[in-house]
């Protein structure tokens, strides 16, 4: 994968929300300031959030990257840059998660949460380094603090690299 900046933030979450749905505003809101910032955008190169965000994106002049799955039949969102096709889900989760400076999340089901919680795994197995996960609403807020209760090495973990954000506009202060 080739890259104009030095820094890839990739996010999370569902790809079931809508262009009517205000949330997909505020999420391609991020992806604004995410472009302007200097960043790169990777995401899921498909539809929901992952279009959201890379809209957002494009529209200030940033670079988008989707990772998608080869031989799914889904065709990658109008505004991805890149295109890097996995062999399957979970090598397209290892390469989402690992090819990143940064993570932001946000609401999102069962797919949202194998990221999530691949993440965390492999930054509490030190596979790879420990890195920010911005959650943007508290959708999530509640499995985190559930995560913490595990041990103390996850819950100190959590404490270090996982933050909340409720206006999209404090991303800005996780992007240096």
């Amino acid at each position: 994968m080739s890259s104009t900046s030095n820094k890839i933030i990739t996010s999370f979450g569902s790809g079931f929300t809508k262009p009517d749905d205000p949330l997909y505003n505020e999420i391609e809101q991020i992806g604004k300031v995410i472009a302007e910032g200097g960043w790169t955008l990777c995401s899921g190169g498909y539809f929901g959030t992952m279009e959201a965000i890379s809209k957002g994106a494009k529209s200030s002049g940033g670079k988008t990257v989707g990772i998608t799955v080869r031989g799914w039949n889904a065709k990658p969102n109008d505004f991805i840059d890149e295109e890097v096709k996995m062999p399957n889900l979970m090598e397209r989760i290892v390469e989402l998660i690992g090819i990143a400076d940064c993570y932001i999340i946000f609401k999102g089901g069962t797919g949202t949460l194998v990221e999530i919680s691949t993440a965390l795994e492999l930054m509490n197995k030190k596979v790879i380094p420990e890195k920010p996960l911005i959650f943007y609403t508290d959708f999530w807020m509640n499995v985190i603090e559930t995560l913490k209760l595990d041990s103390k090495n996850l819950s100190e973990l959590i404490e270090r690299n996982v933050k909340f954000i409720s206006n999209y506009q404090d991303i800005s202060l996780y992007l240096n």
